[in-house]
């Protein structure tokens, strides 16, 4: 019904039938998608139309609509020149008000009409065909005199004046090209026989199929137009699909050809394909306004400035008549800016409205370069899978298309494949990106970064790679380019702080957060890069303060302060160390070293080392307590620190205590941060209903006070959730709180009312007594009776 819908223009009459037809198997709706191209099977729905619908009209208003079917749109001026109805702006009244025959389809106050495309098809069928020529020819001079071309050319084309058709393509085409009327170029182009196609018309036709993203189909008519059409069709092929090296023999061959205002034309493409090679100063020096474009500001580090102008392009774009613009699309550019910038959910917002805006052109150029960009915005994200299946069906979009288009989605193919730790594979895909490239220099650097950065990510330089990367951005006058280089080899262990923390001062975003092309994936190795790049050069402290507070820290931190990896300790339910990159939770030295981050992790601010033996070593000889202390300090902190400097986590000295910071995470204070925010708040109940019961056991009497604490706390917390869920009508999460906290504390009072009046709102009497009667039990256990309070609350709700 919906196809049937669709073809039919909404017309309920023939709608119905129409999907009634389809279903006995009488109407193929496959056979419909091209009225126009008046072979399709309906002669049962046809003879529906004629008898139940047109039959009832008066016979001069059935000629009328009979005649004028050859024509789209239908106003009365059209129909008192070419049909000699003086009364047109009437019957076309009078029809259209009917609701069955016309619609009106033009501006407001605008005289325009237009049949259902079934009706027309139908009613042309009727006219004898040298009658629908003579009054397509008519119509086609009507429509030149009132210089509507387009028109003018579909009742050429029905008239069989091909002649005429091709001129008017000729003249017009290119225009219609420019506003994105691609479709009806080509479908136009198909309906003129080949003996009329001149030099022109296969240029024109190049265009077409080179909008169409069918490269090799254009470079196959453009061979059959002038030798300056032919020389100036691959040169935009070459610009179009970013292929320097294939573009600069036909630029030199239209150079040859061309004059006047083609040689501007050619100069101006010489230019970008300068630019596309990597050759700012000259590109600049041939076209001066190319530095005013995104894709210059880009290629030269002036990101800012580059996203501004992808930005304002992009919403000249969106949704407008027009042809795609494949890399230089708007939205492309800004969601490729967005990823190297660290910001991943707009670089993959700009991607997705980037595929979106490529199916409505029907681009496989644009709709494969944008899935390369959401791979990058995956990445950069931190989203491996989602970014090699966006990467993987690029590839499989790109595939016929333009090999050029294939080196964005296997150069973060390769990454992840080096990331992963298989140089084998990263090194294959790496050549067949590196086949790609076409001379694009930028490109090329890019490639030798990005992979360069995977194998680093797993722990294995790639020097060579580096080189070249930095040698192709110096070329291209990259400054953020040399700037992530900088930053690697420094990351790589390379003595060039000053040099990489100058480039970390100009994009600081490299190191605050994650983006494309980072030295490290994580936080924790950015901070301990930022903290060395500092210290190494301190003038740059003011700049790169922002990125501290980013990376967490209340002011620059020192290289002693940063460990290069988070830790998380836990000491809820079971002590355990995690560190960051390590798979399993770290093994302990000495068993009194749990018994010590127990002691310190109940103690946030710390204690005495006094204090701290006393409570591990209670009662041991001064010597031996000291002697055992010392060894159980250092065993726990290489269960933290090993690697890092001392001290980065745990303070040793006189006073002992973990440093609180952002690589340090202890779970026991994020579960009381948690138990004192505020009921309701955003993600407590979730939070509160994840924490584990108790504090892990221990023999250590100085956490016994916190264990108590924190195991009455929770059910406390959760029955808050409970009531305020209640009071806001959610009776589903007021169950879930207060079942939670019942299975931690049977002998929770506030929390088996909570329920009860969960579940007397829900109707649910029998669950109530079953609380009820738990609670009881639970607290005979304890030799107590429940509260008064809670008792009249039961037989209230019993009855």
């Amino acid at each position: 019904m919906q196809l049937a819908h669709a073809v039919t223009e909404g017309w309920p009459i023939a709608a119905r039938f129409l999907a009634q037809a389809a279903a006995q198997g009488r109407v193929r709706l496959s056979d419909l998608a091209d009225l126009d191209g008046g072979e399709a099977q309906l002669g049962t729905l046809f003879d529906y139309l004629a008898q139940e619908v047109l039959g009832p009209l008066e016979p001069a208003v059935r000629g009328l609509l009979t005649r004028s079917s050859v024509f789209e749109e239908l106003t009365p001026e059209l129909l008192e020149a070419v049909l000699e109805e003086p009364d047109a702006a009437a019957l076309l009244e009078t029809l259209a008000d009917s609701g069955t025959f016309l619609i009106r389809s033009g501006e407001a106050g605008a005289q325009v009409y237009r049949a259902h495309p079934l009706l027309r098809a139908h009613l042309r069928r009727l006219l004898e065909p040298p009658t629908a020529q003579d009054l397509a020819a008519r119509g086609a001079a009507y429509f030149e005199q009132t210089g509507r071309p387009r028109r003018a050319l579909a009742a050429h084309l029905l008239s069989g004046d091909t002649s005429r058709a091709a001129a008017l393509l000729s003249v017009h085409g290119s225009a219609w090209l420019a506003l994105g009327r691609v479709t009806l170029v080509e479908r136009s182009l198909k309906r003129l026989p080949r003996t009329v196609w001149t030099p022109q018309l296969h240029a024109l036709a190049g265009d077409a199929l080179r909008l169409s993203s069918r490269y090799a189909e254009a470079l196959t008519e453009y061979a059959q137009a002038t030798p300056l059409a032919r020389a100036l069709g691959e040169v935009q092929v070459g610009l179009d699909t970013v292929q320097p090296n294939q573009t600069w023999a036909p630029l030199d061959a239209a150079e040859a050809w061309a004059n006047g205002s083609e040689l501007s034309r050619v100069r101006r493409f010489r230019a970008e394909n300068l630019l596309n090679a990597g050759q700012l100063a000259e590109a600049v020096a041939l076209a001066p306004e190319l530095a005013s474009g995104a894709r210059y500001a880009l290629r030269t580090g002036d990101l800012n400035r580059a996203l501004h102008l992808a930005l304002g392009a992009a919403q000249g774009e969106a949704g407008g008549a027009r042809a795609a613009q494949n890399h230089r699309e708007g939205l492309l550019l800004a969601s490729f800016i967005y990823a190297i910038r660290g910001d991943a959910p707009d670089a993959a917002r700009c991607a997705e409205a980037g595929l979106a805006e490529g199916e409505r052109l029907g681009s496989p150029f644009v709709r494969s370069l944008a899935l390369a960009r959401l791979g990058h915005a995956h990445l950069t994200a931190g989203d491996l899978v989602a970014a090699r299946r966006a990467y993987g069906q690029a590839l499989e979009m790109a595939q016929g298309v333009a090999g050029r288009l294939r080196a964005e989605p296997l150069m973060g193919l390769a990454y992840l494949a080096g990331q992963a730790g298989d140089a084998t594979l990263a090194g294959t895909l790496k050549a067949e990106a590196l086949a790609q490239t076409q001379g694009d220099g930028y490109m090329l650097a890019l490639l030798h970064l990005m992979t360069a950065l995977g194998h680093w990510h797993a722990g294995h330089p790639d020097a060579a790679a580096l080189d070249a990367a930095e040698e192709a951005f110096r070329s291209c006058t990259d400054a953020f380019g040399l700037a992530c280089a900088a930053l690697a080899r420094c990351a790589a262990g390379e003595d060039n702080a000053a040099q990489a923390a100058q480039g970390a001062a100009a994009y600081p975003f490299l190191l605050s957060g994650r983006s494309l092309f980072s030295p490290f994936p994580d936080r924790a190795r950015r901070a301990a890069l930022l903290a060395r790049l500092v210290a190494a050069s301190p003038r740059h402290r003011a700049e790169l303060l922002p990125a501290a507070h980013a990376l967490g820290y209340a002011d620059m931190p020192a290289p002693n302060d940063t460990p290069g990896f988070e830790v998380q300790v836990r000491v809820l339910g079971r002590v355990a160390v995690t560190r960051e990159r390590e798979s399993r939770p770290r093994d302990w030295g000495r068993a009194k070293a749990r018994d010590l981050l127990i002691l310190l992790a109940v103690h946030p601010g710390g204690l005495s080392r006094e204090a701290a033996q006393e409570a591990l070593f209670p009662g041991a000889d001064p010597g031996v307590g000291e002697r055992n202390f010392r060894v159980t300090l250092h065993a726990l902190g290489q269960v933290l620190e090993e690697g890092a400097p001392s001290g980065a986590l745990l303070e040793r000295g006189e006073w002992i205590r973990l440093r609180p910071g952002p690589d340090l995470h202890i779970d026991l204070h994020a579960a009381q941060a948690v138990l004192d925010s505020p009921a309701a708040a955003s993600g407590r109940l979730e939070a509160l209903v994840a924490l584990p019961p108790a504090l892990a056991p221990t023999e250590l009497e100085a956490a016994d006070q916190v264990a108590a604490r924190y195991a009455a706390r929770l059910p406390d917390a959760l029955t808050e959730e409970a009531v305020a869920a209640l009071t806001a009508g959610q009776t589903d999460r007021a169950a879930r709180a207060a079942e939670r906290a019942l299975t931690l504390d049977p002998a929770h009072e506030p929390a088996a009312r909570s329920l009860m009046r969960a579940h007397q709102a829900r109707a649910n009497q029998s669950a109530v007594q079953r609380v009820y009667a738990g609670l009881c039990a639970a607290l005979a256990e304890l030799g107590l009776q429940a509260l008064p309070e809670t008792e009249v609350l039961y037989r209230r709700l019993t009855g």
